[in-house]
């Protein structure tokens, strides 16, 4: 296996990032790194970037950039990110992806694709203190105001290998997908 391998999941809420970050994680033995996990993290430790997370979240804002960039780079430069990660929820806007341009550089990204009614409807179900409503629609607005741009970037980018996955079937025939991109992208 060529290492590292950094893979950068993006996609809209409820698309499926986390489920699949996991079994990505452990297909290639590599870290999972969650924004939404790290921030949670952060709020159950206590710490201030934690308590501002937890009022940004609550409020389905964004955490701070300059709270994010430092988290981020802090975990991709530890021992456990040597052989590369899995990250999931970071480059969501054209300045976070200049940050990360600026230490770190994915070899994969994978674009989880899903229509908004379909994160409405996975969301309205799924009950985190996010998934609310109103919320959901900031973060939808948010994902197609900003994030798309950052997936067409990669989208363009001839250094990165770049798949659309779209998530609305059942979650083994993604997961089949995804890996099938991995090997074949490994193997090229």
């Amino acid at each position: 296996m060529n290492f590292p391998i950094k893979i950068v999941l993006c996609g809209p809420p409820g698309s499926g990032k986390d489920t699949h970050a996991t079994v990505l994680s452990a297909t290639f033995r590599v870290p999972s790194i969650s924004m939404g996990g790290m921030f949670r993290e952060e709020v159950v430790r206590q710490t201030s970037d934690g308590a501002i997370a937890a009022v940004a979240m609550q409020k389905g804002e964004m955490v701070p950039q300059e709270i994010v960039n430092r988290l981020v780079r802090q975990k991709l430069s530890s021992e456990a990110c040597a052989n590369g990660y899995i990250l999931n929820g970071y480059t969501r806007s054209l300045e976070s992806l200049k940050t990360y341009l600026s230490f770190d550089k994915p070899t994969h990204v994978v674009h989880l694709m899903l229509s908004d009614n379909d994160v409405r409807d996975r969301l309205r179900v799924r009950g985190r203190d996010d998934d609310q409503a109103n919320i959901v629609e900031l973060r939808l607005k948010r994902y197609h105001e900003e994030e798309v741009k950052v997936c067409d970037f990669w989208r363009n980018d001839p250094s990165v290998w770049y798949t659309e996955i779209w998530t609305n079937r059942m979650p083994i025939d993604i997961t089949k997908d995804i890996i099938d991109f991995m090997h074949a992208s490994l193997h090229a």
